[in-house]
C-alpha cells in the first residue's frame, strides 16, 4: 500500500511542478510580458523582446516620416517647364505605425493557452531541436508600405502634359526667315503621352520614398520624321539658283543677275537627326553670288577707252550738215564681237531726201560738188581713232590727195557703192563708238573693254 502511495506522488509531485511552470509561464506571456515576441521584425529589423516605444525608436518612424516629406519627382520637359509632385500633393502618408502595431500584437489575444503556445512556438530554441521542428513558428516581417492618391497623380499629370500638347501644338509650323529658318522639332507632329508620364512620375516618386532625396527625370517626346520632310519643303520653296548676268546682243542690255539661296541640306538633316523633339532647330540660309553680276557686268562693259580722236571741221554749212548726219548715224552704235563694222552701211545712202546737201568732194582727183560731200571726215575721224589699237581694219581707202583736217595716211574714203570704210571687233567684249559735232569740232570716241581675263560670261 505504501509502495502505491510512494509511486502515486512520485508521479504527481513532477506534474505538479510542471503545471506550476505551465501556469506560471501562461501568467507570465499573459499578464506579464510586455515586449514583442521572438523572431518577429518590421522592414527587416529585429524587434524580438522589445517593449512598443523600443520597436518605435528601433524602426525609426521619423525617418519614414521625414523620407515622405522630402518624397518629390520633378520631370523636366523639352520646353524647359518642369512638372514636379511632392508627396504632399498626391496625399501620400506611410504605415510604419500600423506595422509596429501588428508587429506588438502579434500572437496575442487567442487565449490562455493559444498565447503561450505561440510565445513557445517562437522561441530560438526550439528551432535549434529536429524533433521541435514540426511546431516551430517561422519567422515574421511586417512590411512599411507608403501609399498616395495614383487617382490624384494621374489627375495632376494629365492636367500639365495637356498644357504642355497645347502650348507645343501652338509652336505653329517652321519659321522662315531671310537668314534662317526656325523650327521646333516635332511640333504639330508629336504629343507627350499621359500614360508615360504618368509612369515616370509613379515610378520616380517611389525611388525619392527609396532614396530619401528627391528625384529629377527628363521627359524626351517621340521621335518625328515628318520634320525632314517639312524642311525638304521649305527648301523647294526659297530655292533659287545663282544666275549670271548676260549681256544681250539683240537688245544690247545686261540682263538681271541673280543670287542663289539655299541651305546645307545633308547638315540640316543631321541636325535633326541629332535633335530631340522639342528642340528647337535653326537653319542658316546660304547665299551663293553669281559668278557675274548685273553690276559688274555693266561697269565692264564700254568701260575703257580703245581709241579717240577730234577733228577741226572747215568749209561751208552744207558740209557741216551732212558731217552731223553721218556723225548722228555713227553715234551710239554698239559692235558686237566678231562683228565687222562698215561706214557706207550705217550712213546709209547719202539723198537729199534724207537731209543731205550739195558740198565739195573729191572725184578723180579734183574737187567736185556732190550730195553728202564732206562725210569723208567722219570716216577719217573713226579710222584715226583706231588706227593705232589692236582692232582689224579690213577696208580702207585713202583719199587721192590731202585733206586739211587730218594728218596724211590717216585717212579714210568712202563712196556710195563703191569705197568703204571697214574694221572687225575683234575683242572679247562689245565696242561703242561715240560721235559728237560740237560747233565746229567732230570728236569720235570708242569705247570697249580691256585687260579682261576672258569674253562676257567666262
Amino acid at each position: 500500500m505504501r509502495t502505491g502511495v510512494k509511486i502515486t506522488l512520485a508521479v504527481a509531485i513532477p506534474l505538479f511542478v510542471i503545471s506550476l511552470a505551465v501556469c506560471g509561464l501562461c501568467a507570465y506571456v499573459v499578464h506579464y510580458n510586455d515586449t514583442v515576441l521572438p523572431n518577429v521584425s518590421v522592414a527587416g529589423i529585429d524587434i524580438s523582446r522589445l517593449t512598443h516605444d523600443e520597436a518605435l525608436q528601433a524602426v525609426d518612424i521619423y525617418e519614414y516620416d521625414l523620407r515622405g516629406f522630402n518624397a518629390k519627382v520633378s520631370i523636366a520637359f523639352p520646353d524647359g517647364s518642369v512638372l514636379s509632385i511632392t508627396g504632399e500633393d498626391v496625399g501620400l502618408y506611410h504605415d510604419a505605425l500600423d506595422a509596429v502595431d501588428a508587429a506588438f500584437s502579434t500572437g496575442r489575444g487567442n487565449g490562455y493557452i493559444d498565447d503561450t503556445y505561440e510565445f513557445v512556438r517562437r522561441l530560438e530554441f526550439v528551432h535549434d531541436f529536429e524533433f521541435l521542428s514540426s511546431i516551430a513558428a517561422e519567422a515574421e516581417d511586417f512590411e512599411i508600405n507608403y501609399t498616395f492618391d495614383t487617382e490624384l497623380m494621374r489627375s495632376i499629370v494629365a492636367e500639365f502634359t495637356n498644357a504642355f500638347n497645347s502650348d507645343f501644338e501652338g509652336a505653329g509650323p517652321p519659321q522662315v526667315f531671310d537668314d534662317r529658318i526656325v523650327l521646333v522639332k516635332g511640333a504639330g507632329h508629336v504629343q507627350a503621352g499621359v500614360d508615360e508620364v504618368f509612369d515616370m512620375a509613379y515610378k520616380g516618386l517611389l525611388d525619392s520614398l527609396a532614396g530619401g532625396y528627391p528625384v529629377n527625370l527628363t521627359y524626351t517626346l517621340p521621335k518625328s520624321s515628318r520634320d525632314a520632310e517639312d524642311l525638304l519643303a521649305i527648301r523647294q520653296n526659297i530655292m533659287v539658283t545663282p544666275l549670271s548676268a548676260e549681256y544681250d546682243p539683240e537688245t544690247k542690255t545686261v540682263s538681271e543677275s541673280v543670287v542663289g539661296v539655299d541651305i546645307d541640306l545633308d547638315g540640316a538633316i543631321a541636325l535633326l537627326s541629332g535633335a530631340d523633339s522639342g528642340m528647337t532647330i535653326m537653319i542658316n540660309v546660304e547665299y551663293t553670288q553669281p559668278e557675274v553680276t548685273q553690276e559688274f557686268l555693266e561697269n565692264l562693259l564700254f568701260r575703257d577707252l580703245i581709241g579717240e580722236c577730234v577733228t577741226q571741221i572747215p568749209g561751208t554749212e552744207n558740209r557741216l550738215n551732212n558731217i552731223i548726219i553721218a556723225a548722228t548715224a555713227v553715234n551710239g552704235l554698239i559692235l558686237e564681237p566678231g562683228e565687222e563694222f562698215s561706214f557706207n552701211r550705217t550712213v546709209g545712202q547719202r539723198t537729199t531726201a534724207r537731209g543731205f546737201r550739195s558740198a565739195p568732194a573729191f572725184a578723180n582727183g579734183t574737187t567736185v560738188q556732190a550730195i553728202g560731200g564732206g562725210i569723208c571726215q567722219v570716216s577719217s575721224t573713226l579710222y584715226s581713232a583706231i588706227m593705232d589699237t589692236s582692232l582689224m581694219v579690213t577696208e580702207r581707202y585713202p583719199h587721192g590727195l590731202p585733206v586739211s583736217y587730218i594728218p596724211r595716211g590717216r585717212d579714210a574714203t568712202v563712196s556710195w557703192g563703191s569705197l568703204d570704210f571697214k574694221f572687225l571687233n575683234n575683242t572679247d567684249y562689245p565696242l561703242r563708238i561715240d560721235a559728237e559735232v560740237d560747233g565746229r569740232t567732230l570728236t569720235v570716241k570708242v569705247y570697249g573693254t580691256l585687260d579682261t581675263s576672258g569674253p562676257i560670261g567666262a
